[in-house]
């Protein structure tokens, strides 16, 4: 196995008969041998997602959520002790640079949850702002598990942890269990010391044992048939938050923040040109393939390397015979007789609201939807 020396879930995935990947570089279990299957304990029961590629910055001090506050696109202030929320860290343009899930520990104390690989980066842009607040940043040893389904929240109060609480411990280790959705799915989002990660893993898998272990495989599948966009897939540095319908990433309530005077712009005076949204397709159409690679090549990557091919990502997308868009993800994993995708469309085709097709004088049977990371969204 194709593995770093510091893999506190070696044990863990060798135990489990993983097939080994990388992600963004890292890396990480591509599936467990099963990946239907996988999928099928994401929608029904639980899977417990190793996501150790993901790094944890921490941000403590008396100034910590007026900092954060002026970089993030989120309402940082007003997030509660042992709570999560997605955000964006954006440049000066409004331009995307990192999603981030940021969890308030403390009053005083952060937990910024990276995308796989983007630790060192992120780290710089927050040392770049930073002058003369009393804040203080530093990387920290937490490896972040992921459960996913209906059967999550029960599972992991099974080992006594509280998910309103949100603060735990297990064997004297603190340990962070988090409500974070994704999409219309229930995710508890676990963060805890790397040494006790495995252990923790296979105790909540021994008390819940409708639950299994779940790669990103079939990761791809919920997320997409969750209506979730993935950063460096559907959407990338390129984007705007408005163009990658992350409205659920945004506030507009809040003071100034890099980027904000772009976003605000855009939501109350005018649109985008261009727009993410969901896909409902014909499940006897194409044989899709998984969307995105688990090696996470950008957007601009997986769209010159993607073929034309109807179905597949980078596939044109027509309305009343002319292109209007592209696909970005595809599901291969049938729900209830249809095919979920998601792709990158024109804001007149949105407007119109008529089905699309992948051929210009195909049938039109591909029907638009919002992403569930843009109900709300307005006039993005």
């Amino acid at each position: 196995m194709n593995e770093t020396p510091n893999s506190f879930l070696q044990g863990f995935r060798e135990a489990h008969g993983a097939t080994m990947g990388k992600l963004a570089g890292m890396p990480a279990a591509l599936d467990f041998g099963a990946v239907e299957a996988e999928t099928e304990a994401l929608r029904q029961r639980f899977g417990l997602v190793e996501r150790e590629a993901s790094g944890v910055i921490l941000v403590r001090g008396g100034d910590a959520a007026t900092f954060l506050n002026g970089l993030t696109t989120n309402d940082v202030q007003h997030l509660s002790p042992g709570k999560a929320q997605p955000n964006l860290l954006c440049a000066n343009k409004g331009k995307i640079l990192h999603p981030v899930e940021i969890v308030r520990a403390k009053a005083e104390q952060f937990l910024i949850v990276c995308q796989p690989g983007s630790l060192e980066e992120v780290a710089g842009h927050l040392e770049a702002y930073l002058i003369r607040e009393d804040v203080e940043l530093g990387r920290v040893g937490l490896v972040r598990l992921d459960l996913i389904g209906p059967g999550a929240a029960p599972a992991v109060e099974a080992l006594g942890h509280s998910i309103s609480a949100g603060v735990g411990a297990y064997n004297e280790a603190p340990v962070l269990t988090l409500d974070h959705a994704l999409g219309d799915l229930p995710r508890v989002m676990v963060l805890l010391p790397g040494p006790v990660a495995g252990q923790w893993a296979e105790a909540v898998l021994e008390r819940a044992p409708e639950g299994r272990p779940v790669g990103n495989s079939a990761l791809e599948e919920a997320r997409i048939g969750a209506r979730v966009p993935r950063f460096g897939v559907d959407y990338g540095t390129e984007h705007l938050p408005a163009e990658a319908g992350l409205h659920h990433r945004i506030s507009f309530d809040k003071g100034c923040y890099v980027g904000q005077e772009i976003h605000a712009r855009l939501h109350y005076r005018g649109h985008v040109n261009r727009k993410l949204v969901a896909l409902d397709l014909p499940a006897a159409g194409p044989d899709a393939q998984i969307s995105a690679q688990i090696s996470a090549q950008s957007s601009a990557e997986s769209s010159a390397q993607s073929s034309a091919v109807a179905g597949q990502p980078g596939a044109p997308l027509h309305q009343h015979g002319k292109q209007v868009g592209a696909l970005t993800s595809i599901g291969r994993i049938h729900l209830e007789g249809r095919m979920r995708g998601i792709a990158m469309v024109r804001h007149e085709a949105i407007q119109d609201g008529g089905d699309l097709s992948f051929e210009a004088d195909g049938p039109p049977e591909i029907a638009i939807g919002p992403l569930a990371t843009d109900l709300g969204g307005g006039r993005q």
